[in-house]
């Protein structure tokens, strides 16, 4: 009853704010039909793909458990997906930079295809080898996709603004499809009384995708016109990109703020459960998941009024910092349960926050030529975290995994405050200059 209630209250909030921006949005600048049609395509297409990551999740766990898999061997067949999402990532976002981005978002489809189909044999190598090709499918999730949008957005010089809607538009999307796909998993997993059903109905969301990506994305590679000559055409994406690491502590600082907090968000899926089940006698997983998506739709749907009054390079150092307490309150007072509750709601609002807000910076500070390389160089470290904490989540407690999580996201928000002021510092040069080499040409037009 009290989470069916918290549930319905985050839900009914979330539609208000829907409906008012909804109504702003149709009395401001009006897009275009064109623009229109190509932001349809492009979420059709993302929703799909994380509908299709959403419906395996809650069942990965518990397929291994039914395949009587000791807790070791799980513990391995996780850390194999992160694992190679760490290290063959690398190479997928340069390839795909490379060789095209609509062709790595249509190997996507065909990895986590292989990986499902895996999921129907017992055999432990062969959910290896599952393990293996949907990690590297994250890695082309989380970077192939926003990375073709952002190209092909500003192939056809559409307005900044469009592509903070868009953010927004696949946040909420992506909450709504977290909600979906727990209805839609329960449903084929109770008609075919079949931990594999998930997996299944995601092949045909994964094969819907890929026939639209096929139908209608054109391609879309790096961009060498948009690094200077002195960068070397020849130069292999890889090498561009972690020059452009040593060049510029901007790009460096986004890869570690995005792997501080996209790390704690990760072990926060793995730990919210163990911590609140506790506190919440027959916790009922299902609803507490559906609130936690309710406050990541609530948290996108703020940016705009975030937006209307900092920068979000600005307004981000203040969000992680707040990310930290809410998870830090946790693992100091361990025994009441709704406040514990209530500050992972703030987290996961937080959530909502970053993701519209994380692909403005980066759509801004990344190179479009090395885009999706750099995208999964910053998942490195992320990955790295996470499979360091999950190594050793029996040597230690509940309470020092979240304070680890406080930590970094603490971190994060000290990195985005040298963030601010570097980049503002950078700006005021180049303002400054802009400003000289104008003088200077009204000095040569007087002379003349």
């Amino acid at each position: 009853s009290f989470f069916t209630i918290t549930f319905l209250a985050l839900c009914i909030v979330c539609i208000l704010l829907q409906y008012v921006q909804n109504k702003d949005s149709a009395s401001g600048s009006p897009t275009t039909p064109d623009f229109k049609r190509f932001q349809r395509i492009y979420l059709a297409v993302y929703l799909c793909s994380v509908l299709s990551d959403w419906l395996q999740g809650p069942y990965v766990y518990a397929l291994y458990d039914h395949y009587k898999f000791t807790k070791q061997q799980i513990g391995i067949l996780f850390i194999v997906g992160f694992g190679s999402s760490m290290i063959f990532g690398t190479f997928t976002g340069s390839l795909a930079d490379r060789y095209g981005r609509r062709l790595s978002c249509l190997l996507y489809c065909a990895l986590y295809i292989v990986s499902c189909l895996t999921k129907h044999s017992p055999d432990f190598n062969w959910l290896l080898v599952g393990r293996f090709t949907g990690g590297i499918a994250t890695s082309i999730l989380f970077s192939s996709f926003e990375a073709w949008m952002i190209g092909e957005h500003n192939k056809h010089f559409y307005p900044a603004d469009w592509l903070n809607q868009t953010f927004a538009l696949a946040t909420v999307g992506n909450g709504v499809m977290a909600i979906l796909a727990g209805q839609l998993g329960a449903m084929v997993r109770d008609y075919f009384d079949s931990l594999v059903a998930p997996f299944d109905l995601a092949i045909v969301f994964l094969t819907i995708a890929a026939i639209i990506i096929f139908f209608t994305w054109a391609e879309n590679k790096g961009d060498p016109m948009s690094l200077s000559n002195d960068r070397g055409d020849g130069q292999s994406k890889l090498i561009v990109a972690m020059n452009t690491f040593k060049r510029d502590p901007k790009v460096l600082l986004l890869g570690l703020i995005q792997s501080s907090f996209e790390g704690s968000m990760y072990i926060f899926v793995f730990m919210w459960t163990p911590k609140l089940e506790p506190l919440f006698p027959d916790l009922p997983h299902g609803q507490v998941f559906g609130c936690f998506m309710a406050c990541m739709m609530i948290g996108s749907s703020c940016v705009r009024y975030l937006l209307a009054s900092r920068l979000p390079a600005l307004y981000m150092r203040d969000v992680f910092a707040v990310a930290a307490l809410s998870l830090a309150l946790p693992s100091i007072i361990a025994t009441s349960g709704p406040l514990t509750l209530s500050s992972f709601c703030v987290f996961e609002a937080i959530c909502g926050i970053y993701w519209p807000s994380m692909g403005i910076v980066k759509s801004k500070y990344v190179p479009e030529e090395v885009r999706a390389t750099m995208y999964n160089l910053f998942r490195i470290p992320l990955n790295l975290i996470v499979v360091i904490v999950l190594s050793n989540l029996g040597a230690i407690s509940d309470d020092a995994v979240f304070a680890t999580c406080a930590f970094l996201l603490a971190a994060a928000a000290a990195m985005q405050h040298a963030f601010y002021t570097i980049s503002r510092a950078d700006d005021k040069r180049e303002g400054q200059s802009l400003e000289l080499a104008s003088v200077e040409t009204e000095g040569l037009i007087g002379s003349s």
